[in-house]
């Protein structure tokens, strides 16, 4: 039996974001890392690395900013950005994002088009991102 798949879930938390982890979790051949889980909540002292090493271990992002500033999230995609790609400017195939209509400022789209996958919900990330596991 192969190894599975081991998926980091960033960005929004569930509850914020109408239960949107829900349907990935489903999925059996994947391993998810979901930090409102899988890291200790107490304090950034032990989300941080906890979070870290969970983007370090995992082999796709799927990543859900929402509508909301989410600074930790786009810390966790940059993150995670660095340790797939070869060189600065190249194409992540392994990160999705979810990028809602009602997000803003709508001219930073076309920067984060250049960094992976940009979706418009998380249903669409769903099916990218059982497209994209067999290339593993």
């Amino acid at each position: 039996m192969s190894k599975k798949l081991k998926v980091y879930l960033a960005g929004q938390s569930n509850e914020q974001e109408g239960n949107w982890k829900e349907p990935f979790k489903k999925l059996t051949r994947f391993d998810f890392h979901d930090w409102e889980f899988d890291s200790d909540q107490t304090s950034p002292d032990t989300f941080f690395p906890d979070d870290m090493k969970g983007i370090q271990h995992a082999d796709i992002m799927v990543a859900n900013p929402g509508i909301a500033p989410s600074e930790g999230t786009w810390i966790e995609i940059g993150y995670f950005y660095g340790l797939h790609v070869e060189k600065p400017g190249d194409f992540c195939d392994r990160l999705i994002i979810i990028w809602s209509g009602n997000r803003n400022p709508k001219w930073s789209i076309e920067f984060v088009k250049k960094t992976g996958i940009v979706v418009a919900t998380a249903e669409e990330a769903l099916e990218q991102l059982e497209l994209i596991a067999p290339k593993r």
